[in-house]
């Protein structure tokens, strides 16, 4: 574009998922992607935006519940195209398949949320470890604060995504996922609507564009629905209110149409540039070997060159780079559009190619989103030079007419290799359901459905859970219920049918009710009130990791070893033994009240800090079964019992921006706590038999002030 160009701005995309300084609490994320790896988004995407500090290669059990932990009180989700959703990936995050007919979703809009912070992510990467590591991609950010919020750009982006919501199969209030991701939506709006807004700049202005496929209705909000959406058309419109329609443009795609006599897409630019005046178009297209070959092997179709001929567009090419300055293998896959005029130099970034489905400018259209930055031409400006200088250096076609123009090369592409077979549309949503009843439930669109299939449960206690003849059985159901007798859940769902397979995405009802990791049972009641106590709930993960693997080792030395506590030289105080292990807990304990008096952003975080697997119901349980187990010490135990509810009941909520309301805290906080001093009172009658009388009235004394 300019003679002035710069070494564009370059670094790694996983680091954009991290929280700004000051960001706050982690309240959820909404990704969406074509093709998609679920360890990249598990592993190193969700790690870096709930901040956890375990390696999951290295600390596998303390990565896992640390995970588990932080997604308990956060939303996360992703958006992928129906072809390429069904992956094995965790129940405490969704997978949403969205089926555009006779198109894709391929955006790659991440919608991040903190307490304090919004952050929206455009770029052309898909959530895969080549999107994300080795491709050549483009990445914009928008961050919104309370101090400074461009709600307008919000706003658009959750309408975005509440549109692509409707194209999930079955959507609608019964789709537990959908009324989630909605949940969320919701959540950020209501979040950002008592921020301080912003003027956006005279001088440098940004707008998100998009591509969608119009819809009659909206199945997931029950209102009307949408009309279709171009973004070529939005990003001209807005260009034009600020100086006109471009003279010059500039093209980088790594994939284009296979239009051998006239592109529709270079047709439609040419179209919409400037009248009268000399205009110029630069189109950067991908080479099948070296750039300095002879003749040279371009991937794109000849029609790129011929087509703004006959618009009396002065054109010109260059070629991709594929490769980095140090020679590694970088395949471009960013997808970049910048236009100028005399007012104003703009460039378009994210996910669309330089296509009739990805601008949005024919009766197919894939779903996509963009950001499009307007520098204003001003005396003395800097901002249209630093906005040009983002555009790399590349080497020129110098004689377009004597290359071999061999049209798209789908198998180039990391999109073009990921063809699956479609699961047939006559299977809508799998859900499975936790808890003491477990099942699978699957939805059917029996209109829809091939002659003959069956589902298989994958795992270890997999095996066919449904056929077309028992579900013919049961009435051509749309809703069957599986009961599922394994504690865990099937790792995926498969489809057979006679054309082919292909693995169906499964989602969990209810995330509260699955089972913890198995490796908790070995934590003692200690082990939890340390990690729900601590100022680092981290360092308490991996240090509880690390001392159960210590104990799982067996060191022949350490049996002539003579602990400390059985020093015979030593002398024993009992009664101070036993004082320093109750100022010790109560010390703790005390911490556990500060943790649950800290502000908390939603009903769904305050419920897992409650009743999560490593929560205050759970923390209960172990301290009753020490009670039930204590050998000579029950007077002790039930103490404990005991302190742990009076450190309860002196909870006192500390409210904050933005955070659940005082009032609607307490109805939630307190209904529990009485329901839980019911149940352990209940519970401690058996052992009755067994304890003080002194104690026995204690206890009955804070049962008593507890329930009022």
């Amino acid at each position: 574009m300019s003679k002035r160009r710069k070494k564009a701005t370059t670094g790694t995309m996983l680091e954009l998922w991290r929280p700004p300084r000051g960001a706050g609490e982690a309240v959820g994320c909404l990704a969406t992607t074509y093709t998609f790896e679920p360890s990249l988004f598990d592993e190193q995407c969700l790690a870096r935006f709930l901040e956890i500090e375990s390696e999951p290669n290295r600390e596998d059990l303390a990565f896992l519940l640390e995970r588990e932990t932080r997604l308990g009180g956060a939303y996360a989700g992703v958006l992928v195209d129906h072809t390429q959703a069904g992956v094995n990936h965790s129940l405490r995050w969704d997978v949403l398949p969205a089926r555009i007919h006779g198109g894709k979703q391929h955006a790659k809009l991440s919608l991040l949320a903190w307490t304090k912070h919004i952050r929206l992510i455009v770029a052309s990467a898909n959530l895969t470890e080549a999107g994300y590591r080795s491709n050549r991609e483009v990445a914009t950010i928008l961050d919104v604060t309370p101090q400074k919020a461009d709600v307008k750009q919000v706003e658009a982006a959750t309408e975005f995504l509440r549109h692509l919501l409707a194209f999930v199969p079955a959507a609608g209030p019964s789709v537990p996922e959908v009324q989630r991701a909605l949940g969320f939506l919701g959540q950020v709006e209501r979040q950002v609507g008592d921020w301080t807004r912003v003027r956006p700049s005279k001088s440098l202005r940004q707008q998100l564009v998009f591509t969608l496929p119009a819809r009659g209705d909206n199945p997931v909000t029950g209102a009307a629905g949408f009309e279709a959406r171009s973004s070529l058309h939005e990003a001209l419109t807005c260009c034009r209110r600020h100086g006109g329609s471009p003279a010059d443009a500039w093209v980088a795609s790594p994939f284009f149409d296979a239009d051998a006599n006239d592109d529709a897409a270079t047709a439609a630019l040419c179209k919409s540039m400037a009248r009268g005046i000399t205009r110029r178009l630069s189109i950067c297209v991908p080479a099948l070997g070296e750039p300095d070959e002879r003749p040279l092997r371009l991937a794109a179709p000849a029609s790129l060159q011929s087509t703004p001929d006959r618009y009396s567009v002065v054109v010109g090419f260059e070629i991709l780079p594929q490769r980095d300055g140090d020679g590694n293998l970088r395949p471009w896959h960013a997808k970049m559009l910048a236009l100028r005029s005399k007012a104003y130099s703009a460039l378009l970034t994210g996910s669309s190619n330089f296509t009739r489905a990805g601008l949005g400018i024919g009766p197919r259209r894939n779903a996509e989103a963009n950001l499009l930055t307007i520098a204003e031409r001003r005396p003395h400006a800097r901002e249209p030079g630093e906005l040009e200088s983002l555009w790399p250096e590349m080497p020129p076609v110098e004689e377009p007419d004597a290359a071999e123009w061999l049209g798209p090369k789908e198998e180039l592409d990391e999109e073009g290799r990921a063809a699956a077979v479609p699961l047939p549309a006559g299977f809508l949503s799998a859900t499975y359901r936790a808890g003491d009843e477990r099942s699978v439930v699957l939805c059917f669109d029996a209109g829809h459905l091939p002659p003959t299939w069956c589902v298989l449960a994958c795992g270890q206690d997999g095996g066919e859970l449904l056929n077309q003849d028992v579900w013919a059985a049961s009435g051509h159901s749309e809703t069957v219920v599986n009961p599922w007798q394994p504690v865990q859940p099937p790792e995926k769902l498969l489809v057979r049918w006679p054309e082919g397979e292909a693995f169906w995405p499964m989602n969990v009802d209810d995330a509260r009710h699955l089972p913890p990791p198995a490796e908790l049972g070995e934590m003692s009641a200690d082990d939890m009130l340390l990690i729900l106590a601590a100022s680092d709930p981290s360092a308490a993960f991996r240090a509880w990791t690390k001392r159960l693997q210590k104990e799982a080792v067996i060191d022949d030395d350490l049996d002539t070893a003579i602990p400390t506590d059985l020093d015979p030289l030593r002398r024993y105080d009992l009664r101070s033994t036993f004082l320093r292990r109750i100022r010790s807990r109560a010390r703790v304990l005390a911490a556990l009240r500060q943790n649950l008096q800290r502000p908390v952003w939603s009903l769904q975080a305050l419920q897992w800090r409650l009743e999560g697997f490593i929560g205050i119901r759970p923390l209960a349980e172990r301290l009753l079964d020490e009670l039930a187990t204590a050998d000579g010490q029950v007077d002790e135990a039930l103490l404990t019992l005991a302190d742990f509810l009076i450190v309860l009941r002196e909870v006192d909520y500390e409210t904050g921006d933005g955070a659940v309301p005082k009032a609607q805290f307490n109805r939630v906080y307190r209904s529990f706590l009485r329901g839980l001093v019911a149940d352990l009172d209940g519970r401690v009658g058996g052992c009755r038999g067994r304890l003080g009388r002194d104690m026995l009235g204690f206890w009955d004394r804070v049962v008593e002030r507890c329930r009022k």
